[in-house]
């Protein structure tokens, strides 16, 4: 299986909601990563708007990070409610709706992880 279809797959299987919002979040950290480049080599630099588009990017991580938290609880709430009502469910089909409510909120950790190893490069640079 390649990339692509890894990513579409789990797209899907994620939810379109979530998984559109944490790709929007992804361009906008490269949006804000090449403000932050420009205006760091431009002849004019300006500490303090540095300082605000580094936040931005900090920002952004921890945002989805919350939000990766929100959908994983709503999920498992959702889950646990079609399991009450059904009474009798396989281990498997449990396993399988745990691994899939997974999903978005690993692809929020790793935009947190990128986003956080960023402010903390981006703030040392800022410092010099």
């Amino acid at each position: 299986m390649s990339v692509a279809d890894l990513l579409k797959q789990h797209f899907f299987e994620g939810g379109p909601f979530f998984m559109t919002l944490h790709y929007i979040m992804w361009v906008l950290v490269l949006f804000f990563i090449i403000r932050f480049l420009r205006n760091y080599y431009s002849q004019n630099r300006n500490s303090k708007k540095l300082e605000k588009l580094n936040q931005n990017i900090i920002f952004i991580g921890v945002f989805g990070l919350l939000i990766s938290f929100f959908y994983r609880t709503a999920g498992i709430y959702g889950a646990l409610a079609a399991i009450e009502v059904a009474q009798d469910i396989s281990p498997a089909l449990l396993v399988s709706g745990l691994r899939v409510s997974l999903i978005a909120p690993l692809y929020f950790f790793f935009l947190f992880l990128i986003t956080t190893l960023i402010w903390f490069i981006f703030r040392n640079l800022i410092k010099d």
